[in-house]
């Protein structure tokens, strides 16, 4: 009881200040810096426990995710127990004391219209999710026991093991991942970044008086703090309802102070440098890196000195490095960048693709990079180019696009870790000062004397073996003889540091939007439709031209899909340099091949469009010569052609469906084709292609519908046929009834691989439907039984897969342990309990997968691409109503179960199964026919899935 009001004004007094206090220790806000296009809002707080927390509401969307960043990787790994962080990411999805079910996280983001997954890097561990918009509170609980209450249940620990072991071995023939053991195992070893990072069976087993499981719980508890910890939420609640929810579901996950762990010691060893490194490749490949040893840049992101200097050499416009390179026939590709990126240092990499004259030439490739380098110290960055940078940096900044939510908080929860809060949104567009010195001084490092060099090739014939990925190499301190030829006596005349940008843009405006919500047919002839939507309702000046020429004659035959693809390539080679202009100012073009011709794609700020597409088709109908870029460009195609029996299995039993049921043609058939043609040849098909088109135009954006039939003009002038030929329609080869198709492919890989296509019964908007629910059902499922049970290996998906409109579902495994019989059988079991799950599903379950499948149908689009993306779509499949969504998400609401268990019992009549058995296992394979006569007695007999 109070004697006096005056001393109960005094006790409220003391709790305002003391509760106020308290908002203000545990909730430290900062105001977020965001592009003047971004209408979310944000709130940065930071928790009672020191965890860091941004929150973003986004009122009316209908995705909510999340990430939770910890600053602890790879790096951290005890040395006796490489891979245990990477492990410890595996485990964390595998039952908590809350929700002990292994699957129970993962099945509730699927069965909501979310994905989830996770990573661990050398520094940092990420784990995110999306989900529908309305159910975040209940996902935020399963993802926050994550790092409250984990299990490490015994049982699977033991069961995860073998599934990190599946994915270092799913890997083992992968070609950046073996360079990069080699190059790591060549570096200073007391320096934990460079050691193996993934785990394996031997590295994670328990030993005698140190089970696995012990050490996990060490590090967790080590490391796994909140004071290490940075969170992002997105959500569309208010950002009051947000921070309620983040300090409910992490205010109980402990703080232990941990110190974040940083790796020590130089990464190089200095003595070793300049070190030559030689690597031999799986596939039929080129390359030449040059890294070089500098100094930390974290401190200095304001500046970004690293990134202009990349920026320069990078650039593949005229008299460029490339542009040499290129016209010495030595390289087709070059890219320069940071690599590592460490605390207390960092390194800067130049990375070629070499041609087979480039690769014999590779020291004077080398001394040509330093001829550039050489260039650039004499000349330096001057304040112009600096502030075109700065410039180009604030346009994109002020009309940033929205990213998908699960992208945006997994990237800012990462950012989170080097930047402050309030400045994670803008830190890499600032470019706060010239500092001329501060670029000079980068640049300095850039010399022969401090340069790791190294050459990845299929011929090199190591003497070497490096021991987790079992690469051969050649590992030697470069002579004194090939430093002296990396030394510059000269610069060559063509190089130059690049010009200011002509296609930067100068008109931003935006036209008022009154062209409704879908595009209108703004012109018809024969052979050529135009739809046109002016659409600025993402607060951006942008367009996006996209338009197609189609053509019989572009996949008649293995020869004429191979002139259409080096037609493009060919157009692509000529355009880059005029391009790399526009791509650095923020327009983009795509060019790429298809089935019936080829379509080009141009993207970005309206006011230089015109330009853009001008270029285009001048290149277009170019009758240039070129003897050398075609021979360069149908060796790089060979290559390719001869990598795809190098690539993953899985991914190799994949392609092998679609080979089969499309229009499309084996690899041996089409090197064969490619070994015999002529530069004339290619010269006789552009002719032909672009004699008869038909064309396909959409125009979306910033642009009125006089600006519009502008861009038309320019395109139907040089290229509309009077007569255009009719376009053939791309069918889908009906899988035979009740007979179960089944191909074995044989890849040289110690996995064996499984991809089984069931296929709807036709292209019908209802069978679409049904197929996405029941993908939707049996897609984590299948997951948990094949690879969290059974650790049939870390490769294990199921999921929709629509050819063309012909949907079906696709069950895929990569597995080091089984053999591909046991894989089949295991499906096939699989299949076979789904329908009693099928059958005992009850309404309310139902309905749940409806409405997941719903929000993914009808998810919204966020920025103009993928408006344009989804029309184009519409346009091929000539639905241009452009309310296939809506008609799609109606169909699958109103479907019931009968529908469901009919069209699954229909599914499995028509059964496709690609199959390889890995190398270890010499067990036979069963049952396997000619798939490719069998295929293509159904194409010429046109036997193809019926619409409806």
């Amino acid at each position: 009881m109070f004697t006096s009001s005056a001393s109960a004004m005094k006790y409220i007094l003391s709790l305002v200040l003391l509760c106020l206090s308290v908002a203000i220790s545990s909730s430290v806000q900062a105001t977020v810096q965001k592009s003047p296009n971004d209408t979310k809002n944000y709130r940065s707080i930071t928790l009672d426990n020191q965890l860091r927390i941004l929150l973003i509401s986004k009122p009316g969307s209908d995705k909510a995710a999340a990430s939770m960043n910890v600053a602890i990787g790879s790096s951290a790994n005890p040395e006796d127990r490489a891979g245990l962080a990477h492990f410890l990411e595996h485990m964390l999805f595998l039952g908590t004391e809350k929700y002990p079910t292994a699957d129970e996280y993962q099945s509730f983001i699927r069965a909501h219209g979310g994905g989830h997954n996770a990573y661990t890097s050398q520094e940092n561990t990420n784990y995110f999710f999306d989900v529908s918009a309305d159910n975040l509170e209940p996902a935020l609980d399963r993802f926050s026991q994550f790092f409250v209450a984990p299990l490490f249940n015994e049982k699977y620990v033991d069961r995860e093991r073998h599934a990190v072991h599946s994915e270092y071995q799913a890997k083992i023939k992968d070609d950046y991942r073996r360079s990069y053991a080699v190059t790591k195992s060549q570096m200073n070893q007391e320096n934990s970044h460079n050691r193996f990072a993934v785990g394996s069976l031997k590295t994670l087993e328990d030993r005698e008086g140190k089970p696995v499981r012990d050490d996990l719980l060490r590090f967790y508890k080590k490391y796994y703090s909140a004071n290490l910890m940075s969170l992002v939420i997105l959500g569309r609640e208010s950002l009051d309802e947000l921070e309620e929810l983040a300090r409910i579901k992490f205010s109980s996950v402990k703080n232990v102070n941990a110190e974040a762990f940083q790796s020590q010691g130089s990464l190089f060893n200095k003595d070793a440098l300049p070190q030559k490194i030689e690597i031999q490749s799986v596939k039929d490949i080129r390359s030449l890196t040059l890294t070089f040893p500098i100094p930390e840049t974290r401190t200095l992101w304001r500046q970004k000195p690293v990134y202009l200097i990349s920026s320069l050499i990078g650039y593949e416009g005229k008299s460029s490095l490339l542009s040499l390179l290129k016209a010495k026939g030595w390289a087709t590709a070059l890219s320069a960048s940071q690599g590592h990126n460490l605390h207390d240092q960092a390194s800067f990499m130049v990375n070629i693709q070499l041609t087979e004259q480039g690769y014999a030439n590779y020291l004077q490739v080398s001394q040509t990079v330093f001829q550039y380098i050489e260039l650039l110290k004499q000349q330096g960055i001057n304040r112009e180019l600096f502030e075109e940078e700065k410039q180009l940096s604030s346009i994109s900044f002020r009309f940033k696009e929205e990213s998908e939510p699960i992208h945006l908080v997994s990237g800012l929860s990462q950012m989170m870790q080097h930047y402050p809060t309030e400045e994670v949104m803008i830190a890499e567009h600032v470019f706060e000062n010239y500092d001329p010195e501060l670029i000079e001084d980068f640049l300095s490092y850039l010399r022969p004397d401090n340069l790791q060099l190294v050459l990845k090739s299929q011929a090199i014939n190591g003497t070497q073996t490096e021991p987790d990925y079992k690469v051969p190499f050649n590992s030697a301190k470069l002579s004194e003889e090939e430093i002296k030829q990396l030394q510059v006596q000269s610069i060559d005349s063509t190089l130059s540091v690049r010009e200011i940008n002509p296609f930067v843009a100068k008109n931003l405006d935006m036209l008022s939007t009154k062209d409704g919500t879908k595009p209108k047919l703004l012109s018809k002839a024969e052979g050529f439709e135009h739809w046109y939507m002016q659409d600025t309702s993402f607060g951006t000046p942008k367009t996006n031209v996209y338009f197609t020429l189609q053509s019989e004659s572009a996949n008649s035959s293995a020869k004429q899909w191979i002139l259409n693809n080096l037609f493009v390539d060919m157009l692509q080679e000529q355009l880059i340099e005029d391009l790399y202009d526009a791509y650095m100012a923020g327009l983009n073009t795509q060019v790429y091949p298809h089935l019936k011709g080829f379509t080009v794609r141009l993207s970005g700020y309206s006011d230089n469009i015109d330009l853009l597409l001008q270029k285009v088709i001048n290149a277009i109908i170019s009758e240039e010569s070129a003897p050398q870029r075609f021979a360069i460009l149908k060796q790089k195609y060979l290559d390719d052609l001869a990598n795809e029996l190098n690539d993953k299995p899985y991914n190799q039993t994949t392609n092998r469906l679609y080979e089969l049921l499309l229009p499309q043609w084996e690899n041996s058939a089409k090197r064969t084709a490619l070994e015999s043609i002529a530069e004339e040849d290619l010269r006789k098909f552009a002719k032909g292609l672009l004699s008869k088109p038909s064309i396909k135009l959409l125009t979306h954006g910033n642009h009125s519908s006089k600006g519009a039939l502008a861009l038309e003009a320019m395109i139907t002038t040089p290229l509309l046929a009077k007569e255009p030929e009719a376009v053939p329609a791309i069918n889908v080869a009906e899988i035979p009834q009740n007979k179960t198709v089944v191909e074995q492919l044989a890849i040289d890989h110690n996995d064996s691989a499984i991809s089984v296509l069931l296929q709807g019964e036709n292209n019908s908007l209802q069978s679409r439907a049904e197929i996405s629910v029941l993908s939707e059902l049996l897609s984590a499922p299948f997951y948990n039984e094949m690879r969290t049970e059974k650790q049939l290996g870390y490769i294990v998906f199921a999921t929709a897969l629509q050819m063309n409109k012909t949907p079906g579902i696709a069950f895929i495994i990569q597995s080091p342990s089984a053999d591909a019989n046991q894989l089949r059988e295991e499906v096939n079991n699989f299949l076979n309990k789904s329908e009693a799950t099928i059958s005992n599903l009850d309404e309310a379950t139902l309905t749940k997968y409806k409405q997941s499948v719903i929000s993914r149908i009808q998810k919204k689009d966020n920025k103009l691409s993928s408006r344009s993306k989804r029309f184009w779509r519409e346009i091929d499949w000539r639905e241009t109503d452009f309310d296939s969504r809506q008609k799609l998400a109606d169909k699958v609401r109103g479907l019931s179960l009968e529908q469901l268990k009919t069209c699954f019992e229909q599914l499995q009549t028509r059964k496709l199964v690609v199959l390889n058995n890995g190398n270890r296992f010499k067990t036979e394979v069963s049952s396997t026919l000619n798939s490719s006569d069998i295929f293509n007695k159904i194409k010429r007999n046109e036997q193809y899935v019926p619409e409806a």
